[in-house]
């Protein structure tokens, strides 16, 4: 797969519209059916509720994919840095397509869910994501980072620990604390 073609364009495109959906329009009904409180919540607490449902189904979808590139993509798995990564550019492109609708809304509701931080992270990972659509070089590495971090620091079960860690304060004297 040549490196910015119009499938890893349009997946990208797709990527980033579908989260914009999933932000506006799927969390908040799926929220309400099945969180009798998310109505009580701020107009704040909403927005960030639905960043990270969006953010934590983000993980999930990237998450698997990695995991079946890990177990099945013979080219990238037996030549990590030469080998064929087309699974793993479609897998970039759902990422930057979701990083790209995540810095939207973080700019959009910036009173909210706004963070320096969160901003330079996205670019520096946009940043990364670039230069593998475009060298093709050191896929496997990009793809197992993508996996293991939780793809934007809002990812899977770690960083789900962590931002409940941070966010609620313990109700007993034990509580776990995560790295």
């Amino acid at each position: 797969m040549e490196s910015f073609s119009p499938l890893v364009l349009s997946i990208a495109a797709t990527s980033f519209v579908t989260f914009q959906c999933l932000f506006h329009f799927v969390s908040p009904w799926i929220s309400a059916q099945f969180f009798p409180g998310y109505h009580r919540l701020s107009p704040r607490h909403t927005i960030e509720w639905n960043s990270r449902t969006v953010s934590t189904l983000h993980a999930l979808i990237v998450g698997l994919f990695c995991l079946y590139i890990l177990l099945h993509d013979d080219a990238v798995n037996e030549d990590p840095v030469w080998g064929d990564p087309s699974l793993v550019k479609i897998n970039v492109a759902i990422t930057c397509g979701y990083l790209l609708s995540d810095m939207l809304l973080i700019c959009y509701y910036w009173r909210a869910i706004g963070d320096k931080f969160f901003v330079i992270h996205h670019l520096a990972a946009l940043y990364a994501y670039y230069y593998v659509l475009v060298s093709s070089l050191l896929t496997q590495s990009r793809m197992c980072r993508q996996d293991g971090e939780g793809v934007d620091n809002k990812g899977l079960v770690s960083d789900e620990i962590v931002e409940f860690h941070f966010s609620h304060k313990p109700s007993c004297r034990f509580s776990v604390y995560t790295a």
